[in-house]
């Protein structure tokens, strides 16, 4: 967990950007490769994270706090503000990077399944507090997730009281959201504890705001991880961070570890981080600070091992390219609706248990539809503006290069983590590139850059290049 100092050996440089660009956000334009490498690796990571921290929410929605009769009466579905939620949520993906990797990272492990709410007003209130505690404190997090109106519909803590305990949300809380499967808690704890979560179920109105029942409450004596009282809500919390401080933090850093960094977990770097992470009371920053700074993390055994998500791979040719969409065109809602046909659907992942990830996302049926619509993705650039693919081979390799190889290898860096291409591919690659240009045009001098056939034949290189199966990893 040494500070990664760049060395001869071990430069800092634009792979090592875009390396960190791709795993704390959704990959980054070449101008902000280039304005990173102004500063060193701690300040790059100072800022993004930063930056992140001091970050507002999301403005609410007119809509923010409605009841279900306010969303009858709107004239509109509640399908259609689900739809402007979600794309609200791939415009701040574009436009916040770490943060809202974090908002998406949290999403996946405080599942709630939207559609199974139906409540768009619940849906941005539960997005807000990820925004709000993405890097923030994680005791609080926990607390203030568990009384989200969102999660007590999710996971029927609406439905728990005092005449009849429901389980749900007490067994999910420790399986799932801070201990692990099975790993310190035992039945009895979770029927005590839900016990002690009763009472949160007063609405005044039908999916309104969700308030304490005093009524509903189980008042009597209650054990939890051997402490015995007449414990509530908020006890719950401070007993299961007392007595399994350890238990919580090696669950969560190894999370962290496993999404951001490899899905081989190295038990040393996260012991390393679970100290952290102790040491500084449940803060977040100073987790991932450690973590993002290390030699570990800048390692190149840790690159090319996660698969992208259909996020991942989407917005990440979206950032990395930086071309534009005709304005007729609705991109938040084509993202949304790709990633959904790949699998992912934003606010809504498999499961209460989330996405699993890597592997999960690769199967007969989304592998073709990744062909498929990261291709969709440079047709519509191509509608626009077909010029944009020259000025981009033109920024990276400059304005006279005739150089095939280093063509082809520095349009392959700049949209890949780094990997050697193979012969075959490389060749393939070249000839795909001359395309119609006749071959002794490049070896006389009578191509150049400018030429009108460059931007048809950038095309046609990424269409090849975004079909390698290494184009599938971060």
């Amino acid at each position: 967990m040494n500070t990664y100092v760049p060395s001869s050996d071990n430069p800092w440089d634009a792979s090592k950007v875009q390396f960190v660009c791709r795993r704390l956000g959704f990959g980054c334009s070449l101008s902000d490769v280039n304005r990173y490498l102004n500063y060193t690796p701690e300040e790059t990571i100072d800022q993004i994270i930063d930056g992140a921290f001091f970050l507002e929410t999301t403005p609410s929605p007119e809509w923010g706090d409605w009841d279900n009769k306010q969303f009858n009466n709107s004239g509109n579905n509640k399908n259609y503000y689900h739809t402007i939620w979600q794309k609200q949520a791939f415009t701040d993906m574009i436009n916040n990077g770490f943060r809202e990797r974090l908002s998406l990272f949290w999403s996946n492990h405080f599942v709630v399944e939207y559609l199974d709410v139906n409540q768009p007003a619940y849906l941005y209130q539960y997005y807000a507090l990820l925004q709000t505690h993405a890097l923030g404190n994680f005791k609080t997090f926990v607390s203030e997730i568990g009384l989200a109106p969102a999660m007590l519909r999710y996971l029927n803590g609406f439905e728990n009281k005092k005449e009849s305990p429901n389980e749900n949300y007490a067994r999910e809380l420790y399986e799932l959201f801070t201990l692990g499967e099975g790993n310190g808690y035992t039945q009895e704890d979770i029927i005590e504890t839900s016990r002690a979560l009763t009472g949160y179920n007063r609405s005044t109105t039908y999916l309104g705001q969700i308030q304490f029942n005093e009524n509903t409450f189980d008042e009597g004596s209650k054990t939890i991880f051997g402490r015995t009282g007449n414990w509530g809500y908020n006890d719950v919390i401070d007993i299961l961070f007392e007595e399994k401080e350890t238990l919580i933090a090696d669950f969560i850093c190894t999370k962290i570890y496993r999404y951001f960094v490899s899905p081989e977990a190295d038990q040393n770097v996260i012991a390393a981080m679970t100290t952290t992470l102790k040491d500084n009371d449940f803060d977040l920053v100073p987790v991932f600070k450690q973590l993002f700074k290390s030699d570990h993390f800048f390692d190149v055994l840790n690159s090319n091992v996660l698969i992208k998500s259909p996020i991942d791979l989407m917005l990440g040719l979206h950032q990395t390219l930086a071309f534009r969409y005709k304005d007729t065109v609705d991109l938040q809602l084509n993202l949304r609706n790709k990633c959904r046909d790949m699998g992912q659907t934003i606010f809504s992942p498999v499961d209460v248990a989330g996405w699993q990830g890597n592997h999960e996302w690769i199967n007969s049926e989304t592998l073709p539809k990744r062909w498929e619509f990261t291709d969709y993705l440079l047709i519509k650039y191509w509608q626009n503006d077909k010029n944009q693919f020259k000025n981009l081979l033109k920024n990276l390799v400059g304005n006279n290069e005739t150089n095939l190889d280093l063509i082809v290898n520095k349009l392959k860096d700049f949209m890949f983590c780094p990997y050697e291409i193979k012969e075959e591919e490389l060749a393939d690659a070249k000839n795909i590139f001359i395309g119609e240009v006749p071959e002794s045009y490049f070896e006389d001098g009578t191509w150049t850059i400018d030429d009108d056939s460059v931007p048809k034949q950038v095309y046609d290189l990424m269409r090849y290049l975004i079909g390698l199966p290494e184009f599938q990893l971060k």
